[in-house]
């Protein structure tokens, strides 16, 4: 999963929820903290990190 299918996703889900006029982004960034917070007890930043370098891949997009 890309972080970017993650936020498309969230902000697709807090618009359906929120089409009454309720303009505040509180719930949506605690969502989206949650959601990756969860995600890097999966797998943490510093494994992510050795990952990158491994690989080489720093500079390349989120989706691939």
């Amino acid at each position: 999963m890309t972080y970017y299918w993650l936020v498309a996703n969230l902000i697709k889900e807090y618009a359906r929820e929120h089409r009454d006029g309720n303009k505040s982004l509180d719930k949506f960034f605690k969502d989206l903290r949650e959601v990756v917070d969860s995600d890097l007890e999966e797998n943490d930043i510093d494994e992510r990190m050795k990952e990158y370098d491994l690989y080489d891949s720093w500079n390349d997009e989120a989706g691939a």
